[in-house]
C-alpha cells in the first residue's frame, strides 16, 4: 500500500495562467536538474510535457500509485496524464493543459508526486534505477 504526505508548495490556479506563465526552456532545463526520474518530451501534439515512467511490483502497486497520484492531483486541481500499461507499467505525464505547456506549477506537482508517494517498485526496475526511493515492500 502507498501513503501519501501533503508537501508544502502549491500549485496556483490554472484560469489564473496564460501563455506568459510557460517556461523558458533553459528554466525548464534548469528545472529538471531537480528531478530525477523525469524526462522532458515534446509529445506528438507539438507540446512541451514532462514525464515519468516506472514498473510497479504488481498489479495492486501500480493501482494504488495511480489512486495516490490522483488524490494529490484532486487536492491541487492539476491533472496530469495517467497510463498503465502491461498491468504494471505506469507512465506520469505533466503540462499545463489551458496554456498548452510546461510552467511551474507542472514542477510543483512533479515534486510532490516524488516527495509524497510511495511506490512498490518491481526489483528489477528498482535495481535498474538507482535514483528512485526504494519502499519498504520491494
Amino acid at each position: 500500500m502507498t501513503t501519501v504526505k501533503e508537501t508544502k508548495a502549491k500549485c496556483i490556479p490554472c484560469e489564473s495562467l496564460d501563455p506568459s506563465s510557460l517556461l523558458p526552456i533553459e528554466q525548464a532545463q534548469e528545472q529538471m536538474s531537480s528531478l530525477n526520474l523525469w524526462e522532458a518530451t515534446i509529445g506528438q501534439d507539438r507540446i512541451a510535457k514532462i514525464s515519468r515512467k516506472f514498473t510497479a511490483k504488481n498489479f495492486q502497486s501500480a493501482m494504488d500509485a495511480l489512486n495516490d497520484i490522483g488524490k494529490i492531483a484532486e487536492r491541487e486541481n492539476h491533472h496530469p496524464d495517467l497510463h498503465l500499461t502491461s498491468y504494471r507499467e505506469v507512465e506520469i505525464v505533466i503540462y499545463t493543459h489551458s496554456v498548452g505547456g510546461v510552467t511551474e506549477n507542472d514542477f510543483i506537482l512533479a515534486k510532490m508526486l516524488d516527495d509524497e508517494i510511495k511506490v512498490v517498485y518491481s526489483p528489477k526496475w528498482l535495481r535498474e534505477n538507482p535514483d528512485a526511493k526504494p519502499t519498504s515492500k520491494c
